[in-house]
């Protein structure tokens, strides 16, 4: 009985890690079962394609990740010219804290985060981006 006890702790223990994995939340390069990925796991990747003044005053999921990037690019960059300014940044800023807070405690996890990137990335490629 001890040792059905035992092993059944150590299936739950088992499953319980592999469900963590899973979802993403142990190590950023794991898939979510849907088959998409989380694109921000924390952190700054630093500014690659986003310019100007403004692109410093950038969240960092905005200007450190690719989907942040192409929402930036396409509906904050007015002139369309990679370059936006400080108050542009601070616009996008409020906008996506708005857009990901799911639970409006102003707050954002990790996890919002990367629903707002992926939501916002999906609807920009419906667009055409």
């Amino acid at each position: 009985m001890i040792r059905d006890m035992l092993g059944c702790a150590a299936l739950f223990l088992l499953l319980g890690g592999c469900a963590s994995d899973m979802w993403g939340e142990q190590d950023p390069a794991y898939r979510y079962i849907d088959g998409s990925y989380p694109v921000y796991a924390g952190g700054d990747y630093g500014q690659l394609g986003v310019g100007g003044e403004g692109a410093s005053h950038l969240d960092p999921w905005l200007s450190g990740t690719e989907p942040g990037q192409r929402l930036i690019l396409a509906e904050f960059d007015r002139n369309h010219d990679g370059r936006i300014g400080v108050d542009r940044a601070g616009e996008a800023n409020r906008w996506f804290r708005r857009f990901a807070d799911r639970n409006h405690d102003l707050r954002l996890t990790d996890a919002e985060i990367n629903r707002g990137l992926i939501v916002a990335e999906r609807k920009l490629r419906q667009r055409g981006y």
